[in-house]
């Protein structure tokens, strides 16, 4: 989908773009599969209809990439991926429209071109590759050829959206002296452990607290199932073997080996399709001149029309079954080693074969075979059976939604229940990401039915119902004192941390103090040499951005600014001399200006395509998101 696009825009902006209009197509869009009219609309787009059937097979392939992609769960909610699919849907429409408002057109000849580009194999248009596409993807010619005619369109004004923006070398030589400029720094660290000391808090502050914060102290909604369970490794006892079923298998076996037995052969070859009957003389006579001693090399060398094979005295080479035709084959595998076969007559001509060796994988006797066979069986069996009961259990427990107990039934297996787990963890069965979104689905949760058939895997399914459910509580203020009370006292800190950070800041950005008069128990100097912006190996990354977001210091002066640690504690970095270079390799010139100009192409796309929103006439089923 999109090809020519994508050759165009490479790297991280073209993540981007293609993040705005790309939907699964794979070369071009599902228009077959949507199908008819007269369905209600989810969107509309300058009067033109995304159907409810275009949205759900996106959202299916979208929400099946991302289960793939991250194990099985989706990283975000369900709304947020609805969002993303039916922008995905709007933003191509409007490119769509835009292109032919602004008179992109798209000739025969180019589209086939394109058409020619994309089904072409090793140098040849391959015009069976698109009938394959074609039957897979259920279109006709003409409704690929309307698809990718509309790619084309949105490449040509994608291409003039971005490929028009442009940098000053002005701009590109300040931005790359910032790029590669260094910094000398020093940074006073304050303690939050030292300004945590004798911090007391109060029962009237954990109260206060606790009311104002309720909703951290909640308790999360719980729920208890009741599910049947299905595992092909239970269904492994008793299981009797089918001694007829034994013996089938070894015998396929020995067939099977006995397929794989490669035979060493030479042949001469007469042609038949000049003159027929002078080549049957001839060849009857060379067979005769065999019987007579002469060396079959040497007649093949002298006699033999097959190219290939004549100068190395008709020599084949070993062959399988299924490399011959099959006159050719059905005469070398009824031959014994160092025999010259009668005629054979061929859509080539007339051979003369003969066997030079036998090479074959000996077959092992019933006995020998007979565990990886009854292993073989068994497996088989369990997994008929498995498929059987996990149709009927889907059946039962569709056609049966208000209860389990018709599934238990069916398949003769016990219900069990599970202990009370949260959407976002729980343990034994509730470990597993599906079961708990199923537990937690409309479906389970509001309309009190039966789940649907859950994969755990390959070999193991379940379907499963709500058996109870606690809703969302608050916990009582004594479980959570604690807890509070280490806030509130960290908080503080930080607080007090902060505090004293800044005054020694202001102190020293107003010149009435020195960075060595702050140096105490609860604060520490770190010194640095010359930073640059990459050096995150050598000091806090936090640090290093602070250091280079501050203005430059005048000359013989410092400046200082505060930076909040993750550990808590205060970094006050102290910006002491700045240094921009002098030359700048015309390499590392042209990265910056690559970059610059996709930054600038990316945000005069979003731009252009924001204003094209604007002026177009969106209707939104919002239904769609709850």
């Amino acid at each position: 989908m999109l090809q020519a696009i994508n050759d165009r825009i490479k790297g991280w902006l073209g993540a981007i773009i293609i993040a705005l209009i790309a939907l699964p197509f794979a070369f071009w869009g599902i228009q077959s599969y949507i199908g008819g009219g007269g369905e209600q609309y989810i969107a509309k787009v300058n009067g033109a209809e995304i159907s409810p059937r275009e949205f759900d097979y996106n959202l299916s392939v979208q929400r099946q990439k991302l289960q793939e992609q991250f194990g099985g769960r989706i990283p975000f909610e369900d709304v947020v991926l609805k969002q993303r699919v039916m922008d995905q849907l709007i933003n191509r429409k409007l490119l769509e429209d835009a292109a032919n408002n602004f008179g992109y057109r798209i000739s025969d000849n180019q589209l086939s071109e394109n058409i020619k580009k994309i089904f072409t194999r090793d140098g040849k248009f391959d015009r069976e590759y698109v009938n394959q596409v074609l039957q897979s993807k259920g279109m006709t010619t003409s409704q690929m050829e309307s698809q990718l005619r509309s790619d084309m369109q949105i490449s040509q004004i994608m291409d003039a959206l971005i490929n028009t923006s442009f940098v000053t070398d002005d701009e590109v030589r300040r931005l790359a002296e910032l790029e590669y400029q260094q910094r000398k720094i020093s940074t006073l660290i304050f303690s939050i452990d030292h300004f945590s000391a004798g911090i007391e808090i109060t029962e009237e502050e954990i109260k206060a607290a606790y009311e104002a914060d309720s909703a951290r102290y909640m308790l999360p909604e719980k729920v208890s199932v009741e599910y049947v369970e299905l595992k092909s490794e239970t269904l492994a006892s008793n299981i009797e073997i089918d001694e007829s079923t034994i013996k089938l298998m070894y015998d396929e076996y020995v067939a099977a080996i006995s397929q794989k037995e490669q035979r060493k052969a030479k042949h001469i070859l007469l042609k038949t399709d000049i003159d027929e009957a002078a080549a049957r003389t001839q060849i009857i006579d060379i067979k005769k001149q065999l019987a007579e001693g002469a060396s079959f090399d040497d007649l093949a060398r002298q006699y033999s029309q097959d190219v290939g094979s004549a100068k190395q005295g008709g020599d084949l080479g070993w062959i399988e079954p299924g490399q011959m035709v099959n006159t050719f084959e059905d005469a070398l595998y009824a031959m014994k080693v160092g025999e010259v076969s009668d005629i054979v007559e061929s859509q080539f001509g007339l051979h003369l074969i003969k066997l030079e060796k036998i090479q074959s994988e000996p077959a092992q006797s019933l006995q020998e075979k007979r565990a990886e066979l009854e292993k073989t069986y068994q497996q088989e069996v369990i997994s008929n059976k498995f498929y059987e009961l996990s149709e009927r259990m889907a059946t039962t427990a569709y056609e049966n939604s208000d209860s389990l107990r018709s599934v238990t039934e069916s398949i003769n297996v016990q219900a069990k229940t599970s202990e009370y787990f949260t959407r976002e963890s729980g343990a034994g069965i509730a470990n597993n990401d599906k079961v708990r979104a199923a537990a937690f689905s409309k479906l389970v949760l509001e309309d009190k039915s039966n789940s649907d058939v859950i994969e755990i895997s390959p070999e193991h399914i379940l379907v499963l119902r709500l058996l109870d459910r606690k809703s969302a509580s608050l916990l009582p203020l004594d479980s959570v004192r604690s807890a509070i009370e280490n806030s509130l006292k960290l908080k503080k800190s930080h607080e007090n941390t902060l505090a004293s950070a800044r005054e020694a800041k202001t102190k020293i950005n107003a010149g009435q103090s020195s960075v060595k008069d702050f140096i105490s128990k609860g604060v520490r100097l770190e010194k640095s040499d010359m930073l640059t912006r990459k050096d995150t190996a050598k000091i806090d990354p936090m640090i290093l951005e602070a250091a280079f977001n501050m203005s430059a210091p005048e000359d013989g002066k410092i400046i200082a600014n505060d930076v909040a640690m993750y550990s808590g504690d205060v970094a006050l970095v102290i910006l002491e001399e700045v240094h921009t270079p002098d030359n700048i390799d015309q390499a590392q010139i042209n990265a910056i200006k690559s970059q610059l100009k996709q930054d600038i192409s990316a945000s005069e796309f979003n731009m252009a395509l924001n204003a094209i929103k604007e002026k177009a006439d969106l209707h939104i089923n919002t239904k769609v998101f709850q």
